[in-house]
């Protein structure tokens, strides 16, 4: 990655800018599982994008006459319609079921300097270059926060100066937090604070282009218990739940906390608690090898009726819990469509030389970006407790 860095770098160039698109899907992909998997989508053309939301038809088994004539007048006339039902066929509107949604843009940016004498003269070991080092690091730094960002909660918002535009980030694509159902902009409720939901004027409901009620992913897509009681069945009713929904049986991708990982490798556990209506299946990956005495003990894949999910651990998870302060939540995760996921680039990853003054050579490492999320009726959520 560093030679790659340092032979498309021309540190004689003031302003000098590398294009790191391609760089940027494979720098620290491992833990960077979400932004690594989505797809590049086109560019957006202003600070705010909006795209169509759709879905199919409800099935209609209306028995109709044949060798009736279909006429607009008939069509279109609802009393005729209450007496002759059954009989023709109204005119739909096969756009009817879209909704539009939106969202911001967000800049991405990481800095650093480099003195003179670290550059020229300073050795470090196992470092050839502080400067190549230091791009090096800021890349990642980078990834790392669009990682954290689009995996949060975070709602679009609008420039306000000194703050940029936010991007609405995934968890508020998703999840239905008590602040949609009546409580404050932290997800606390309140009797007297009904109209919270309902305030245009300003909290998380203000500008954060919240998701039309009847694409918001149902609650039969998601599990809210604690941890613990986490068990196979749970899991096969969160695939249901999307399958009812969608209709589609495939593979997925979940980005899980570490508590939540730890949950799906202790499947095999008895429980007290088990009922007809909830078998304990073990799933846990057992295998002992004798040659080497190694012990397995993971669940990286899940396998159910209504398709494959492989898990990914993240501790990029994170909810916002006060104006000013997020924090990380291991017990929660996502179940991801990567085919109903996007990000939008308004300016690619980029590294771009400042000017130097003489206290050494500055570099600036950002990327504009926003986050697409097609349908959120294809997505699944584990909000667990501990």
């Amino acid at each position: 990655m560093a030679v790659l860095i340092e032979s498309g770098y021309n540190g004689t160039q003031s302003g000098g800018r590398e294009d790191l698109s391609d760089l940027i899907s494979n720098v620290d992909a491992r833990s960077t599982v979400f932004t690594s998997l989505a797809k590049k989508g086109k560019k957006p053309g202003n600070a705010v994008m909006g795209w169509q939301m759709d879905k199919h038809d409800e099935p209609n088994a209306t028995a109709y006459v044949d060798g009736i004539d279909v006429s607009m007048a008939q069509a279109l006339d609802a009393s005729f319609a209450s007496t002759n039902t059954g009989a023709v066929p109204t005119f739909e509107n096969p756009g009817a079921n879209r909704k539009l949604q939106q969202n911001y843009i967000q800049l991405f940016r990481r800095t650093f300097r480099i003195s003179n004498l670290a550059n020229e003269i300073q050795v470090v070991a196992g470092v050839k270059s502080e400067l190549a080092n230091g791009i090096a690091k800021k890349l990642i730094s980078l990834k790392r926060d669009m990682e954290y960002v689009f995996l949060s909660d975070q709602d679009a918002a609008a420039e306000a100066s000194p703050v940029g535009y936010k991007t609405k980030a995934l968890g508020s694509f998703l999840r239905r937090t008590a602040y949609e159902l009546g409580g404050d902009p932290y997800g606390n409720l309140h009797s007297e604070n009904a109209t919270y939901a309902d305030n245009d004027a300003g909290g998380r409901n203000g500008t954060d282009f919240r998701v039309d009620s009847s694409f918001t992913t149902p609650i039969v897509n998601t599990y809210a218990g604690t941890a613990a009681d986490l068990t196979e069945g749970s899991v096969q009713d969160v695939m249901k739940g999307i399958y009812d929904t969608t209709g589609v049986i495939r593979d997925y991708d979940a980005l899980v906390g570490t508590a939540l990982k730890r949950a799906f490798t202790n499947f095999s556990q008895a429980s007290s608690s088990a009922s007809a209506n909830d078998l304990h299946s073990p799933i846990k990956v057992f295998n002992q090898n004798a040659s080497d005495r190694s012990f397995i003990n993971a669940v990286d894949l899940f396998e159910g009726d209504f398709g494959r999910m492989r898990l990914h651990p993240s501790t990029f998870i994170n909810e916002q819990t006060s104006a000013t302060a997020n924090a990380v939540r291991t017990f929660k995760g996502y179940v991801i469509p990567f085919d109903q996921v996007e990000i939008r680039y308004g300016k690619l990853p980029e590294i771009k030389e400042l000017t130097d003054n003489g206290g050494g050579p500055a570099r600036l490492i950002q990327a504009i970006a926003a986050l697409i999320v097609n349908n959120p009726q294809n997505f699944g959520y584990f909000d667990c407790t501990a």
